[in-house]
């Protein structure tokens, strides 16, 4: 699925990242074959072509909203299908005016359409394949985005009617057989549990990808703002919302392009030309009545649901302000909790409707934890299904290459798995995809990975492993010496990689790293523990769990911990990582991040992050605290010869925000920072460890 974001599926369209071409029919499509990523002989095409329209539906509270309608076409004789319906803030289909050669040249290259016009058939590559295969597909953007109307603030009450709106519009179509499934990533996968918990009948699937879980997983991991992130997404928005023309360096794409008009108002057959003209800055919103290039007067539709976007409300402006969950949002909403609209306020209603629910995730996403909280918690009800790969936010990364596996050739094949759910859940197919085991996981390998089902999450079999810090830098599975170690913290730490200077936070913003991360430089200027080699391959699967005793010589601090692989050469990859900021050093019940009655599963480490779970000089007095947290979630196998190293810093700039209390100012040079030294235990009364969920062989 490559709209997992609007900036990624920009990044593919322009890039030349894209797989560029359909599936063919294997010449075995007579075989019936139903197994992750094969799926034949169950379903065929039949449909050689489409009809697509577009319209504008009116929301409850008289909002407009901009919808692009592919029915299937050239096949059989059939008055209505089944649906798959995407709702997203980042645009549905992208325009370019008065487009180059070369840009023609370049994206026919890339997508297979020489534009002007890139609708998700071009930027989805599942969605010929389920037209194909006799399914309607409906996209719209939301209020405030792309050609809609209305305002953008996210995540807003009205965006839930909007959905419940949009599906029993669909549902009340002739084309419609009443079978309505949905996919996508990111704000695509948060969106779907929003829709499924407005339990609307003909909602019978879903498919969420990478999705956001909490407070914690969107805004501030561990307590600590990510206002790299925020920031870059954001700017992101706005530059879309506004239907900007421009070339920006900033991103790693030559343009920003506007969305499609929805409604041609002279008539020609030209929707590029219900744009208004741009000026040099790449705007047509300068205050100034909009001119048009054919010169003729207009209502000006799609100018005017534009202006509307000028009242969006930034994300970045005003969360970075709340600091606690459990607060409320700002004006005009401040009567809404902001742990109402997250999904795991969402699960009750879901989890009374029994829709069957497939979750898609990455080892390196920064969501990977949600991916496995929703799955476990929901099973409990909902017929689900989990799969892992190997990749960032987007699927993508090198992680795939360090394993051995074509990236293109493993993300291409993703589309069939959408096939196979859609056709068992909307269609009735009996494919056995539900008689598999529920999990299907990617195990990274550096010798050469593998793909694996599993029964259950986390795995039955494992063996948590500790593996203690000990004196000279050293993690032992018995602790055997008494002390502790200073460092100095060093606030220049920064965990991006690679030419794009990304991670597996900034990757939802469209900053994937392009190269391996490798730590080796970073960590000489870390508190660094290696075990010896490994006596033979050894497997972690799950969630690796940190306990450190921690004291400082500052009253509040931040504590970030990597998972390292190090191999005969010295050579340090990142295999997981985490954070907690150390005012929420006190365990809360997990299940009380959702609402009461729902058991959320798996039990790992919560902290709450409320102001009553806060303590503010948690070090004053020379205090030691234990910071016991998990880190991501991974499945990797550390080779015979490999080292296993955790490395700890106490910043992460610009990634994270600095610790307000220890630097106000945010600036790593600031001669006002305080600049803690940290001592970290281990003895028998603080044996400071990490945890490690170790598979037998």
């Amino acid at each position: 699925m490559k709209r997992i974001v609007a900036g990624i599926a920009l990044t593919v369209l322009l890039a030349g990242l894209s797989s560029g071409y359909a599936e063919r029919e294997s010449a075995k499509d007579h075989e019936r074959i139903s197994k992750p990523f094969e799926y034949s002989g169950y379903s065929r095409p039949e449909y050689k072509g489409f009809k697509k329209s577009s319209e504008y539906v009116v929301m409850r509270d008289g909002t407009k909203l901009a919808v692009d309608i592919f029915l299937p076409a050239d096949g059989p004789d059939k008055k209505s299908f089944p649906v798959i319906f995407q709702f997203l803030p980042y645009t549905r289909a992208f325009a370019y005016p008065d487009m180059p050669l070369r840009m023609k040249i370049a994206l026919k290259f890339a997508l297979g359409t020489s534009g002007p016009i890139i609708d998700a058939r071009f930027l989805e590559d599942a969605v010929p394949l389920l037209l194909s295969h006799g399914y309607a597909y409906v996209i719209a953007d939301m209020r405030g985005t792309g050609a809609s109307f209305g305002r953008a603030f996210h995540p807003i009450p009205e965006n839930f009617e909007d959905v419940e709106d949009l599906l029993n519009w669909i549902a009340a179509r002739k084309w419609c057989n009443q079978n309505i499934g949905m996919f996508g990533g990111s704000y695509l996968g948060y969106i779907q549990f929003v829709a499924a918990s407005r339990q609307v009948k003909a909602l019978k699937c879903i498919v969420p990808a990478v999705a956001p879980l909490g407070f914690s997983d969107l805004a501030y991991r561990g307590g600590i703002y990510s206002q790299e992130f925020l920031k870059d997404w954001s700017e992101l928005a706005t530059l879309l919302n506004e239907n900007l023309f421009i070339p920006h360096k900033r991103y790693p794409l030559p343009f920003v392009l506007p969305s499609v008009p929805v409604v041609d108002e002279d008539e020609d057959g030209d929707l590029l030309d219900e744009i208004p003209i741009y000026n040099k800055e790449g705007t047509f919103l300068t205050g100034e009545p909009p001119k048009y290039k054919d010169g003729q007067p207009r209502e000006g539709i799609y100018y005017k649901a534009t202006l509307e976007h000028k009242k969006n409300v930034a994300f970045e402006s005003w969360v970075g302000g709340i600091i606690f969950a459990g607060g409320n949002f700002p004006p005009p909403y401040s009567n809404l909790k902001i742990s109402s609209m997250l999904v795991h306020s969402f699960m009750p209603k879901i989890m009374e409707t029994h829709i069957p629910i497939y979750n898609m995730g990455g080892w390196h996403d920064a969501n990977v934890r949600g991916t496995t909280e929703t799955f476990c918690s929901m099973r409990q009800t909902n017929p689900s299904k989990m799969i892992i790969g190997a990749g960032y936010h987007t699927g993508d990364g090198p992680y795939w290459a360090y394993s051995g596996e074509n990236e293109k050739k493993v993300l291409a094949k993703t589309k069939f798995e959408l096939l196979r759910f859609f056709d068992r859940y909307l269609k009735g197919i009996q494919n056995g995809i539900e008689a598999e085991p529920p999990i299907y996981i990617y195990v990274q390998d550096g010798a050469g990975g593998h793909w694996r089902f599993e029964n259950e999450w986390p795995l039955a079999r494992q063996k948590i492993t500790p593996l203690y810090l000990d004196g000279s830098n050293m993690l032992s599975t018995e602790r055997k010496s008494d002390g502790a170690d200073k460092y100095v913290a060093d606030f220049h730490h920064d965990s991006r990689y690679g030419t794009h200077l990304g991670n597996r936070y900034l990757a939802a913003a469209a900053f994937t790293p392009d190269k391996l991360p490798i730590r080796t430089e970073k960590d000489k200027a870390l508190l660094v523990y290696n075990s010896a080699p490994m006596q033979q391959d050894t497997e972690v699967t799950g969630h690796p769990i940190v306990d450190l005793w921690v004291s400082s010589s500052a009253d509040n601090g931040d504590i970030f911990v990597y998972l390292e692989d190090v191999d005969e050469k010295g050579t340090a990859v990142l295999v997981s990582e985490g954070q907690l900021m150390a005012g929420f050093a006190k365990l809360v019940d997990n299940n009380e991040m959702g609402t009461a009655g729902v058991n959320i599963l798996p039990k790992l480490p919560w902290h709450g992050f409320t102001k009553n779970d806060f303590v503010e000089d948690i070090f004053a007095g020379g205090k030691i605290v234990e910071l016991y947290f998990d880190l991501m979630p991974t499945s990797w196998v550390f080779r015979k010869g490999h080292s296993i190293r955790i490395s700890i810093a106490c910043a992460d700039w610009p990634t994270f925000r600095l610790n307000p209390k220890l630097s106000p100012n945010n600036k790593p040079d600031d001669p006002a920072n305080i600049i803690p030294t940290i001592s970290v235990y281990h003895d028998a009364d603080h044996p400071s460890k990490i945890q490690l969920p170790i598979i037998p062989q």
